[in-house]
């Protein structure tokens, strides 16, 4: 039976780390054993902390304050941010997590550093297996693809550098690239403690590009995927809405979650992004239309900086640069939003066909 534990804070507080110790002290034992942990956070891309795209630089202090009460093992810290790995450091220094690590003595890594691991149809970095145990602290956040991006997805960035990419070419739905997702957590369910950062959430055109929204929410469980489950009934959504839910469920049932909750959080919900939202199209004619009912991304030329991390993200090959400009070929575009994700300049835009914005609410 999965516990999952949640919690109301109005804001990035020190009584968060009473909320870290109840949790901990459950695994003492298992913490006191440990040599080497990792700290495995929401890094996708280098924004600041206002805009909510990565976890919050004050709730990863004072977890490790906690953290450091129940072991001595060496803290890394690592990730691999989108298409933007290689500018690591600038990620970290941007987020205010490079902060907290140099204050808290925690080791910085790059998850392209290790050897890579395949196993299960899956690529990770070896880090993953070297350490004794991952905590993983994921950032609420709406995903364009999956619907919802917390514990279970925060496992992604375990894939080192641009081989991620392959697996939006091999599963290019958001329900095939939920169940593999899933999947991918499954590896290190044994080993990893799961956290949320939901008190100021990320809504709307989600993981990157949608705003702040202040839900209050942190939550942790032993269960990734039943603190998913939970957060999204929370927010007010089906549970397959995240898309690695439906493949838990499979393992995993849902009547069996207990759910330890010291407050009450009802009426909260979140705006979801509109590649999410659902078509009213009758049935009889949806095939018929179906290529004219379209999101597609779009270059902003005047925010374009050329950084190209659009176009080392795109699995479609749909993304070129010639003649210093970037260009978008709606015709190969998958619809995948991964260049969209991962742009730091605000210069992508998703556009709605005609029809698209008749049919789907």
């Amino acid at each position: 039976m999965p516990d999952v534990f949640l919690r109301k804070f109005s804001s990035y507080t020190p009584e968060l780390e009473p909320f870290f110790n109840g949790f901990f002290q459950l695994y003492s034992s298992r913490l006191l054993k440990c040599r080497k942990i990792l700290l495995k956070p929401n890094l996708l891309q280098a924004a600041t902390s206002e805009r909510a795209v990565t976890t919050h630089p004050e709730f990863l202090t004072y977890l490790v304050r906690s953290l450091k009460r129940f072991t001595r093992a060496e803290l890394i810290l690592a990730d691999s941010p989108g298409a933007n790995f290689n500018n690591f450091s600038n990620v970290l220094k941007i987020t205010g997590i490079q902060n907290v690590c140099d204050k808290e003595n925690i080791t910085v890594a790059r998850m392209e550093s290790f050897q890579p691991i395949e196993k299960d149809d899956f690529v990770y970095s070896g880090i993953a297996d070297e350490v004794d145990m991952i905590i993983n602290i994921a950032k609420l956040k709406t995903h364009s693809l999956t619907g919802l991006t917390m514990c279970v997805k925060n496992f992604f960035g375990l894939v080192p550098g641009t081989a991620k990419v392959a697996y939006h070419r091999r599963y290019p739905s958001g329900n095939d690239l939920g169940d593999k997702l899933y999947s991918l957590s499954a590896l290190f369910a044994d080993k990893s403690l799961n956290f949320l950062d939901g008190i100021i959430a990320h809504e709307g055109e989600g993981p990157s590009r949608g705003k702040p929204v202040n839900l209050g929410i942190v939550a942790a469980s032993e269960n990734a995927a039943a603190l998913d489950i939970e957060i999204t009934k929370l927010l007010g959504l089906p549970v397959n809405f995240c898309t690695t839910n439906a493949e838990a469920m499979k393992f995993l049932d849902v009547e069996e979650i207990k759910l330890n909750t010291g407050a009450c959080f009802d009426g909260l919900s979140i705006k979801t992004p509109v590649s999410m939202k659902k078509s009213i199209i009758p049935d009889s004619i949806k095939k018929i239309v179906a290529d004219k009912i379209y999101v597609k991304p779009e270059i902003i030329q005047p925010k374009c900086t050329k950084c190209l991390l659009c176009l080392k993200s795109c699995y479609a090959d749909a993304i070129t640069f010639e003649n210093k400009t970037v260009f978008i070929n709606k015709e190969l575009c998958k619809e995948c939003f991964c260049c969209y994700e991962v742009c730091e300049d605000d210069a992508i835009k998703l556009k709605r066909s005609f029809l698209h914005r008749i049919f789907v609410k």
